[in-house]
This record gives structure tokens, C-alpha cells and sequence, in this order.
């Protein structure tokens, strides 16, 4: 597949080719950096949130049982269709389904859920937008977004008020700032996508504001989409101080799909400033012009198939501590990029990128002699570079890594084994099966479903036939299962509006499906079915494992909890496999706790014994083969629209099995209490950014220390803590990545953070521990084969990875998150000449 399928879409724009090649240090002038946001643990900004007409009474263990239906014949065994047949068309699928009668989207916790739109067009009554470059249409489309029950939706819940902002084709003059909300999707026709234009007296600072004010800092700013848009400030003078985009945002959050057009040589403009926050993918985006393509003091994110082009700086990272830059072009930018306007970023990792007619590829602080913390790390994996100017130089103008056409593996940092690498080479080896036909590592857009005409979309609540509610109170799984089998059979597109779907019984997705939702719609598990832990059943089942399912499934925009406390659930299984991109989640989320939706918000004890909400988060089984981009798993520890803390034990959170292929792109997983992610005898894994916090109630004294209150099963891979002295909670603490066996694994940016160690009273500071939290972050056993691990950044912990080799501890890795370490390169099971083994043996 093309490496950067995105640019077609702009195919029509023409370049003017700008020769850097005698300006290797042409880099943006200290001016035109923005302010860093702070990076810290706080507490969220209480909602004002008035509630929900049926939340304090909601109790999902009373909804009665679905009756049974008889369901369409669908083999499991094989895909039903290759997929519908594209065409052009004149009106985007999405603005064509029914967003006013009973089959629209519905808020069923919403205080007024009749009246609460969740569908908005901007260029329809009462918002009004004029999309043909005239005016000042900030307003208009401000009050799409915003508007809401109890005076609007700022600041007044959360997950009580989705909205879906659907933008039509044209031009947008705006001339004051955009600001995002939280639990908002803002989506442009992906036919054509819509210019959101500055005007040319564009007074303000920031174009567009992504960071939404009442989640009380950037690191809870959740659950916010822009996609299928270009933001454009040419007619802005270019020496002004300008942001096209602040995305100081959090997990649940995404960019996709969006051109940033700047004047080209301007010494003023931001194509994109990640100003703190948390989040952990941005996506598929093509920047132009500017002083700074994009800016970044986030703590961790994979910038994923960003192209840029004739910027002055392609990328600046200005604080954080886990940088990955996957997939990008740098073309006829001064510098690619520049670690040197403060900071002291952890460590910047570049896998699979192009450096075209550019000046220098990195610039960067040397800190092998730095006291304390070293930052600055770099990792190249994949790069391709056509001029003579210098790939590495450093501050001081050292030249470390000269011009040449092509780098396997460059570190510059903490190794283990083998201490710190000042500039050494290495041969990584990565198996077939997880790259594409350029040999970088696989990656894909979040379907559209652009060219899909309306009869090709399937509302699931507009079939007679099967009637399905999503209000909460209803039993959808036999409707919702007869309906997926329709759309598989019949090449459709399964649309969910938003809603509340609950399922007390397996949702089955057989081959040839594709479900995408409106707002982040909700399927939650409910029901008996779910709550023995002792034998775990699927809520949502991707293929049948017992069959050997192949075929497609595609699912983005949807969002999967649990609605009560369920031991036995595992909320999503993937069983199903294919061609690489076959098989693939985008976009999505899986939360246990802390929202309207659920009575799981309502535990509050340490001890979690009363509230082991469900069995597992995400199982990538042995049969399935996935591609994985933009997903959080999270176990809450707080209400999104207010109400107690929160203390929930959810047993496990991303476990992996497969052997096909298996690709985590941008995914992040919290406060899950054996382990956040577990690769269990797993082969052929990519995983670019991988981010986790321990659960904050674990450590010396907890009320329970793990694996208790849960059992470790062997049969699911479960860590059973024996490495650890029976009462020693310091050790008996989540594991943020667990290796066991397995081969061809090749881990890129890590970013693990640990707060609190003991009893939690709910507070971000009263409870927080000093110094280290927990013994070991993560363990790698069972030896495996061909593992190579870059860019490893650990929060708080004594040892980093517990291996049974070296075991590399944290204050011998000292860099990153204060008190952190930063490892640029894992290699102990690397093998010789199989991966990563170096290619000078004297170093």
C-alpha cells in the first residue's frame, strides 16, 4: 500500500520546491515557539454537570433478557463480501441517515434525552454556517459544538452530552478561536474535505482550540475528534505568533485525515502545538509552511504518517518524555528535527522516515556526560535521506551521524546491554509479515467510508425487523446480533447512532463487517452471563475462534463498557484474521467505570474485591491477526461528570496471542490490576506507543496485593507474582508490560508512569509517593525470540524491566518523567545477528 495514502487527497495542490540543501541548521527562530504546558499528575476540574434523569436510579441488573430471533445463516468461517463498491457522491452517507425521527441518534442519560441533539451540521437551522469563504462563521459553528442541555455543553457533563459535528464541503471564514469539547466528534465530508479559513485580520493567538477548559488541565481533555478537515492560515501574516492547532489533549482523542496550510517561510506560525496533555496518537495529517510543523510538550504520542513540507522546522519537541515519529516525511524543511528549544525531552524515536531535500535530520543536546537526568535520546530505525547534508548533529554543531542514503538502526542513548551508546549502529530485523510493500511497518487510515452511498449504510436502530433502542433500558443484544449478520451478508455498513446498546448476551461480528458509531455509541455488557470470573465470556466477539474466522471487520468510533460490575467479561475479543489492515479497530475506546452509563462508577472502596468490574479489557486471541490504532483501554479513577472517586479493579487490560501479525498503533492502557498489556507466547507484534498508569491504590499496605483480589488463570497467560515475598505490596503491583515467550516482537516508545503506592484516598497529591512506587514496572520472561524494545520511559519505579538478565534499574537509566529512565535501546533478547545486534562489536 502507498505509504501516505492521505496525500492524494490533496493531490491538486502545488508545490514550490524551496532548496535547503545549503541550510543545514535553517531551523525556526527561537520566536516562534509557543509557551510548554505543564506536565504533572492533578486532580480533573469537577463538572459542573446537573446529572441525569435516570442515573440514580439505573440499575442494569433488572433489564429483562432479549427475546430470542432467529438469525440469518452466517459463516464464520469465511468472509461474506469483499466490500461494498465506491462511487462518487454528491452528499456524505453520514448526513443522509435520519437524525430526527426514532432512528437518530438518542443521550439516553442526558437530563432532557427527547429534546438533546447529537447530530449537528453546521450549515443547518438554527447554526446556519455559510460555507463559501464570506463573513465571520465562528459563531455559527462554535454554537454547533457547544450548544446543549442546562445552557450548553461546556462544562456541563461529559458523557451525558455527546455530539457528532458534521462539517459539508466549502470554505469557513472564521475570525476568533474554535474551541473544542470534550466528547465531541468533528468530522468534515471526506469527499471534499472543508477549508476552515483565518481570516486575514485574525486577531488571536490559537485558530483552533482542541483542549476543552472545564476538564481542569490538558491530561483529562478526553474523548475529543477532528478529522477530514484542512485548516488553512495563508491569509494570515506569517510573522505573527499563530497555532493553526492546540492539541494539548488527553487519551480518547484524535487527529486524522487533516492538511494544515501556512505561509511558507513564515518565522510566526504553529501548524500543530501539543501543549501538555496526554495523549497518545495523532494521525494521517500533511502540514505546509509554518515556522514549526508541529510543537510538543505532550507526554507521549506517536505522530503517525505526518508529511511535512516546507517548513522551516519539521518538528520541535519542547518537553514530554516519549516521542515517536512513525512514517513521516520530512520535504524541503530546514530542519527535521530540533530536540534544542528546551525542555529536555526524554527520548524521540523515528521509524520508517524520509528526509527529502531537507537540511539536517536531527538536532539535539548531547547529554552521554549530562549529571542526573539524560534526555535527548534518539532512536533511528528505517531512515531514507537524499541530500548531503548531516542526519545527527548536535548543538554545538558536531556532526555524529553523517549524510548517507539509508540508516537500519542509529541509538544515541541508554542501552542495556551495554550502557550508553554515543552514535552506534545496529541491524534490526523485522519480520515480513508486519510490513508493507515498501518494507515499513503496516499502518492504515480509519475507514470513511467515503464513496459509500446511503443504501450502502445500515442504521442498526432503522430495521423493522429487529428493533434495537440504545436507550439504556433495553436489551439489544438478539436485534443487534440478527442485524450484524444482515449487514455482513449483504456488504453493508452496521451505523450506530449514538446510544446506550445494551447486550446481555455476546455481540457476535462475523467476517465482512463494518461498524462504525456516531459520538463514541456505547455497547455495554450486562447481565449474569458476565459475572463469573471463573469461566469469562465475551461482551463483544470479532470471529469465532473454534472456526479459524477469516475475513474483515472493521470497527471505529465506538466506544465498550460494562454497565454493572461484571468479574466474568471480557469486553472485546478479536479472534478473526486476514490480510494485513483486514482486521482493524480505530478510534475507539473501552472504559470500565467513570461515566453516566454505568453503576460501576459507584465503587469507592479500597477494597476492590467489591468491584472486580470485568475480567479483561482487549484480547487479540491466537487466531486473530489485528490492526490496532487509537484505542484506550481504561479502568476510571474518576467520574467524567462528577460524583465519588473512583477504585475499580478491572483484572487484566490488553492481552495478546496472536501470531499473524498484530500491530498497537497509538494505544494506551490505565489502571488495570495484573498487568495493562501482556503479550503471552505472541509472534509478529508491532507496537508503536504503547502508555500505561498503575492502578493507584496498589503498594505497601494495600488492602489487596496482587493478583488478589483476582486468581492468575494460566490459561490466559495471567503473571502469578511468585517472583515476589508473599506480604510485599511494593512488588506485588501491575505490571505495565509482561513478555512471556513469543517471537519477532518489536516494541517502539513506551511511556509508563506510576503516582501512588499504598491505601489511595482519592486525591492526586495527599496520597502520591516519593520517589519510587513499585519495584518493577515490567517483566520479560519465557525468553523470547527476536525481541528488540526502543525507547522504554518508566515513572517511579526501581527496576525497569525484570528479565532474570541485567534487569536494568531505573536510577542507572536516569532521564524522562522526574524521577524517571529512559532506556533508547533493550536488546538482551535480541540475539546475535537476529536483531539488533550491533554491527560494530568494539563498541
Amino acid at each position: 500500500m502507498l505509504i501516505f495514502p492521505f496525500v492524494a487527497l490533496w493531490a491538486g495542490a502545488s508545490a514550490v520546491a524551496i532548496d535547503r540543501a545549503a541550510r543545514p541548521f535553517g531551523g525556526a527562530p527561537k520566536t516562534a515557539y509557543k509557551p510548554n504546558g505543564e506536565t504533572h499528575k492533578l486532580p480533573p476540574k469537577p463538572p459542573v454537570g446537573h446529572g441525569s434523569s435516570q442515573n440514580s436510579s439505573y440499575d442494569p441488573s433488572k433489564i429483562a433478557n432479549a427475546k430470542p430471533v432467529k438469525l440469518p445463516k452466517v459463516n464464520f468461517g469465511q468472509a461474506a463480501c469483499a466490500g461494498p463498491v465506491t462511487a462518487p457522491q454528491k452528499t456524505f452517507w453520514l448526513d443522509a441517515m435520519d437524525h430526527t425521527g426514532d432512528a437518530r441518534g438518542y443521550a439516553p442519560f442526558n437530563p432532557s434525552p427527547t429534546d438533546y441533539q447529537v447530530y449537528r451540521n453546521v450549515m443547518s437551522a438554527p447554526y446556519n454556517a455559510a460555507n463559501d469563504g464570506s463573513g465571520d462563521q465562528t459563531a455559527a459553528i462554535q454554537s454547533a459544538i457547544s450548544s446543549g442541555s442546562g445552557g450548553g455543553r461546556a462544562g456541563n457533563g461529559v458523557t451525558t452530552q455527546p455530539a457528532e459535528v458534521f462539517i459539508p464541503s466549502g470554505t469557513y471564514q472564521l475570525s476568533g478561536t474554535l474551541n473544542l469539547l470534550m466528547n465531541t466528534i468533528i468530522l468534515g465530508d471526506p469527499n471534499d474535505p472543508p477549508v476552515l479559513k483565518a481570516a486575514a485580520g485574525f486577531g488571536d493567538d490559537t485558530f483552533i482550540n482542541g483542549y476543552d477548559d472545564a476538564a481542569g488541565q490538558p491530561e483529562t481533555s478526553f474523548f475529543t475528534q477532528l478529522r477530514n478537515v484542512v485548516i488553512d492560515t495563508t491569509s494570515v501574516d506569517g510573522t505573527a505568533s499563530l497555532t493553526a492547532l492546540q492539541w494539548g489533549v488527553a487519551q480518547g482523542c484524535g487527529v486524522g485525515n487533516v492538511k494544515i496550510k501556512m505561509p511558507t517561510e513564515s518565522t510566526g506560525h504553529t501548524g500543530i502545538n501539543l501543549q501538555g496533555g496526554s495523549t497518545v496518537a495523532v494521525t494521517d495529517v500533511s502540514i505546509t509552511g509554518g515556522a514549526v510543523g508541529i510543537q510538543n510538550s505532550n507526554q507521549q504520542v506517536n505522530f503517525k504518517n505526518i508529511h511535512f513540507d516546507q517548513c522551516t522546522t519539521g518538528y520541535a519537541p519542547t518537553g514530554g518524555y516519549a516521542h515517536l515519529l512513525q512514517n513521516v516525511t520530512f520535504s524541503t524543511c530546514g530542519i527535521g528535527v530540533d530536540m534544542t528549544k528546551g525542555g529536555a525531552p526524554g527520548d524521540v524515536v523515528l521509524v520508517d522516515v524520509k528526509s527529502t531535500n531537507s537540511g539536517t535530520a536531527v538536532v539535539y543536546h548531547d547529554s552521554s556526560n549530562d549529571s542526573g537526568p539524560r534526555n535527548y535520546q534518539i532512536v533511528i530505525q528505517n531512515l531514507r535521506h537524499d541530500t548531503t547534508n548531516a542526519i545527527a548533529v548536535t548543538s554545538d554543531g558536531k556532526t555524529t551521524l553523517a549524510a548517507a542514503p539509508s540508516i537500519d538502526t542509529w541509538v544515541w542513548g541508554n542501552a542495556d546491554p551495554g550502557n550508553y551508546q554515543s552514535g552506534t549502529d545496529y541491524t534490526t530485523t523485522r519480520p515480513d509479515a508486519l510490513l508493507d510493500g515498501d518494507k515499513n511497518y503496516f499502518t492504515m487510515d480509519a475507514p470513511t467510508y467515503a464513496g459509500y452511498s446511503a443504501e450502502q449504510i445500515l442504521n442498526v436502530k432503522n430495521v423493522t425487523s429487529h428493533p434495537v433502542k440504545g436507550d439504556g433500558q433495553t436489551d439489544d443484544s438478539a436485534s443487534l446480533n440478527a442485524i450484524l449478520a444482515q449487514a455482513a451478508e449483504n456488504c453493508q455498513v452496521a451505523y450506530f447512532p449514538y446510544g446506550v446498546y445494551v447486550v446481555k448476551d455476546t455481540l457476535a461480528v462475523p467476517p465482512g463487517s463494518r461498524l462504525t458509531g456516531e459520538a463514541f455509541a456505547v455497547i455495554t455488557g450486562a447481565g449474569d452471563k458476565f459475572k463469573d470470573a471463573s469461566n469469562p465470556v465475551p461482551v463483544v466477539q470479532v470471529g469465532n475462534s473454534a472456526l479459524g474466522t477469516a475475513g474483515v471487520a472493521h470497527i471505529s468510533d465506538m466506544r465498550f463498557s460494562v454497565a454493572e460490575v461484571l468479574p466474568g467479561a471480557i469486553i472485546m475479543e478479536v479472534n478473526m484474521a486476514g490480510s494485513p489492515g483486514d482486521v482493524g479497530i480505530w478510534n475507539s475506546i473501552i472504559t470500565i467505570g467513570g461515566t453516566a452509563d454505568t453503576t460501576v462508577k459507584n465503587c469507592s472502596d479500597d477494597d476492590t474485591s467489591t468491584c472486580m468490574a470485568a475480567f479483561l479489557g482487549l484480547h487479540l486471541t491466537s487466531s486473530s491477526s489485528a490492526y490496532v490504532q487509537n484505542i484506550w483501554v481504561w479502568t476510571a479513577d474518576h467520574n467524567l461528570d462528577g460524583g465519588p472517586l473512583q477504585q475499580i479493579s478491572t483484572g487484566r487490560g490488553l492481552l495478546v496471542e496472536a501470531t499473524k501479525g498484530t500491530w498497537l498503533t497509538g494505544t494506551s492502557s490505565e489502571h488495570n490490576w495484573l498487568y495493562n498489556y501482556n503479550l503471552h507466547n505472541a509472534q509478529n507484534v508491532y507496537a508503536g506507543m504503547q502508555q500505561t498508569e498503575s492502578p493507584y491504590m496498589q503498594g505497601n499496605g494495600a488492602t489487596h496485593l496482587a493478583p488478589a483480589p483476582w486468581t492468575a488463570v494460566s490459561d490466559y497467560g495471567d503473571p502469578d507474582f511468585s517472583w515476589c515475598d508473599a506480604g510485599d505490596g511494593f512488588c506485588r503491583s501491575s505490571l505495565a508490560q509482561n513478555v512471556d515467550g513469543g517471537s519477532d516482537i518489536l516494541l517502539h516508545s513506551s511511556a509508563q508512569w506510576a503516582f501512588f503506592n499504598g491505601p489511595w484516598d482519592g486525591t492526586y497529591s495527599g496520597t502520591a509517593c516519593q520517589g519510587s512506587c513499585q519495584s518493577n514496572m515490567n517483566r520479560v520472561t519465557g525468553a523470547p525470540e527476536n525481541m528488540v524494545w526502543y525507547g522504554v520511559n518508566t515513572k517511579s519505579v526501581d527496576t525497569m524491566i525484570l528479565d532474570g538478565q541485567g534487569s536494568p534499574q531505573q536510577a542507572n537509566n536516569p532521564g524522562g518523567w522526574n524521577p524517571g529512565g529512559v532506556i533508547a535501546a533493550y536488546l538482551p533478547f535480541a540475539g546475535d545477528g537476529s536483531a539488533a545486534a550491533k554491527k560494530d562489536a568494539a563498541t
